[in-house]
């Protein structure tokens, strides 16, 4: 099974230090801190594990359109962020990494979804050399999608539509924001 994987898996742990070390701010934890700070986010975001992903649709550009019926069968990972959030900007190369490992997995879809505008979306994709197709949604939808929590959020779906992974925050990087 592709979401019990070693990759999945890795991924699973790499977020969750990272969130660990985002909100800790230091580079070693104690064990019983690491505990407390589990049951914290488990508390705050662990209510949305199991739940189905709601249906969406969002019309692209092109005058197509994209849903979660795209998502049938694969397992996905949902990126929510937006060009003035350094946490944002700073998982974006450990994004790429990911996205260019599993991107030919026939199994797999990454999705990628920001408020900015279709033209900050064009610079963001050049300035910060990403990888993967970003699209934009209106922030009411955005808001929906995310289920309203902070930048960035990242969602891991089985392939059923079901979340098995939910986080919130990322790894702080100094950002200069030419836009």
């Amino acid at each position: 099974n592709f979401f019990k994987s070693n990759t999945m898996r890795n991924l699973f742990s790499i977020l969750l230090m990272t969130f660990a070390l985002t909100v800790a701010g230091q580079d070693t934890l104690k064990s019983d801190f690491v505990i407390s700070l589990d049951n914290l986010y488990r508390s705050k975001y662990g209510k949305y594990i199991g739940l189905k992903y709601p249906d969406f649709v969002v019309n692209l550009p092109d005058k197509s359109s994209f849903s979660n019926k795209n998502l049938d069968n694969k397992v996905v990972f949902i990126n929510f962020w937006f060009s003035k959030c350094a946490p944002c900007i700073g998982e974006i190369e450990g994004l790429n990494k990911m996205f260019n490992s599993l991107k030919d997995k026939s199994d797999f879809i990454f999705v990628s979804f920001t408020f900015d505008s279709d033209d900050l979306i064009k610079s963001s994709v050049e300035k910060f050399n990403i990888q993967y197709k970003v699209i934009h949604l209106e922030k009411t939808e955005f808001a929906k999608m995310n289920f309203g929590n902070p930048n960035p959020t990242n969602i891991i779906l089985d392939k059923n539509g079901i979340i098995k992974y939910f986080s919130v925050g990322g790894t702080e990087k100094e950002v200069q924001n030419e836009f």
